[in-house]
Parts: structure tokens; C-alpha cells; sequence
């Protein structure tokens, strides 16, 4: 299993270069009107936003040493980027010490992170990175809330020389009423092979988790990238994170050990 070693995080102001292009920024507008014209939302023109790949070249730089190649890569997100013509997962291979393979996950929501660490636990790989990012601006009219800001985490994982230090579950097409009674279990199975291990919640887990023992809950307001932020801030011990995505209906949890 994985031990996570290093974690960064970093909130992103402004919007991406790549705007300044006025031809690009009507490019990319065009590409959003074509796709969310089938299902009767209406586009705006792209004005704002940020790219994938330029929050996350920072990121790459500040977790990951040359001295560190990464043999594995995972880019997580939800919300679009506004460079959507751009492989980025392939992108930041370029950039990233060991131009590891790479992979982006996407369409799961709040899910998708935890997704990722089972792609690096699945893999075996000796070092592995996990690059959770969403940025602030949708190309449509929607009823979603969009993220508050733009943030990334990083996480560099390396192999726990076969202690078990990191573990996930994803629980699919979980409706609100049985959040309670399956987040109990989840809970109470992970923590039983991690003694100590802190408990932080997503808000809109503990939204549907009415009555949920004390643990730590994040503000909301950063649908993808909250318990993991939160995660980049501690420095020692296990915690166990834990999100519930309502619209998808993916419940998930992941216990992750830090050196």
C-alpha cells in the first residue's frame, strides 16, 4: 500500500492566461454551446476561469523533487476546464519529474479523488502523484453551485514497504436515507485497523449524516477539493476523510496514513 509522504495546496486568483486570447476565448466558447445544446442549457460566454494545467504545473513543482521521479500520475477533477482541447493529464507528465504514465478522472464528482488513490493502490507503482484540482467558473447556466475559488491540492504517495497505510471504499448509488447507517460502517471498519486515525467529514456528507459522531467538518463551498485541503494541512498520524457526492449518489472514504 501507499504512505503519504508530501502534500501541497495552493488557491489560484485571477484567471488563466490562456483567456487573455480572444480567439481562443471564443473557441472555447463555441466548443461549450455545441455540448450543452442537446439538453436545453444555455451557454455564456467564457470570461473567467482557470486551466488545469497551469494550477497544477505549480503544484507538481512545489511536492515533487527531481530527485523524486513519479512512475504514476492521476489528475482528479468535476468542474470543466476551460482548456478543454488540452490532454492535460498528458500535459503534466511532460512537466512532472519521471514523466510518469497519467491518467484523468472525471464525471464522478466528488468521487473522483478517492477513485484515484484505488488507480495508484491498484498500479503497485513505487511513487505515485495525486493532483486534485477544480476552478470557479461554469461555461453554462446551471443549478450546481460552483466552487467558491480556485484550488489544487497534491499529494505524493510512495510505497509503504507493504504496511497497509492507505485504504479506500466508494459505496455507489447510496440515496440520502441510507448515508447514516452505511457511513457508520465505513467508519467503523476503517477506523478499526487505524486506532487514532482523525475523522473529517465534507460538508455534504455531514449534511446527510444528521446525528454523525463529533468529528472534524470542513466549510463548504469546495465540493472537490475540501476534505483534501484539509488533508494537505496535517502534518503526521492517519486521518480518515470521508464525502458524500448527492447528485451522483457516491458515498466514499479513504483512510491515508502521513510519515
Amino acid at each position: 500500500m501507499m504512505r503519504l509522504v508530501r502534500a501541497g495546496r495552493r488557491g489560484f486568483t485571477g484567471d488563466a492566461a490562456v483567456l487573455a486570447d480572444d480567439d481562443h476565448r471564443a473557441q472555447v466558447t463555441d466548443y461549450f454551446a455545441d455540448l450543452v445544446r442537446p439538453f436545453g442549457a444555455e451557454p455564456v460566454a467564457v470570461l473567467s476561469g482557470h486551466s488545469y494545467g497551469e494550477m497544477a504545473k505549480e503544484l507538481v513543482a512545489e511536492v515533487v523533487p527531481a530527485a523524486e521521479p513519479v512512475d504514476l500520475l492521476v489528475l482528479a477533477f468535476s468542474v470543466h476546464d476551460v482548456w478543454p482541447g488540452r490532454a492535460t493529464a498528458t500535459y503534466l507528465s511532460h512537466v512532472c519529474p519521471g514523466t510518469p504514465m497519467s491518467f484523468a478522472i472525471c464525471d464522478q464528482g466528488s468521487a473522483s479523488p478517492f477513485t484515484g488513490l484505488r488507480v495508484i493502490r491498484d498500479y503497485g507503482v513505487r511513487r505515485a502523484l495525486l493532483v486534485v484540482v477544480e476552478q470557479a467558473a461554469l461555461p453554462y447556466e446551471s443549478t450546481a453551485a460552483t466552487p467558491l475559488a480556485h484550488r489544487g491540492v497534491a499529494m505524493l504517495y510512495e510505497d509503504g514497504a507493504g504496511t497497509r497505510v492507505t485504504d479506500v471504499r466508494q459505496y455507489p448509488d447510496v440515496g440520502p436515507e441510507a448515508v447514516p447507517e452505511v457511513a457508520r460502517l465505513g467508519v467503523a471498519e476503517l477506523s478499526a485497523g487505524h486506532p487514532g486515525a482523525r475523522v473529517v467529514l465534507s460538508d455534504s456528507l455531514a449534511a446527510a449524516w444528521p446525528g454523525s459522531p463529533d468529528h472534524t467538518r470542513v466549510p463548504s463551498g469546495q465540493p472537490t477539493t475540501g476534505v483534501w485541503w484539509h488533508l494537505a494541512e496535517e502534518r503526521e498520524g492517519a486521518v480518515l476523510v470521508g464525502d458524500y457526492d448527492r447528485e451522483l449518489r457516491y458515498l466514499c472514504f479513504a483512510v491515508v496514513a502521513q510519515s
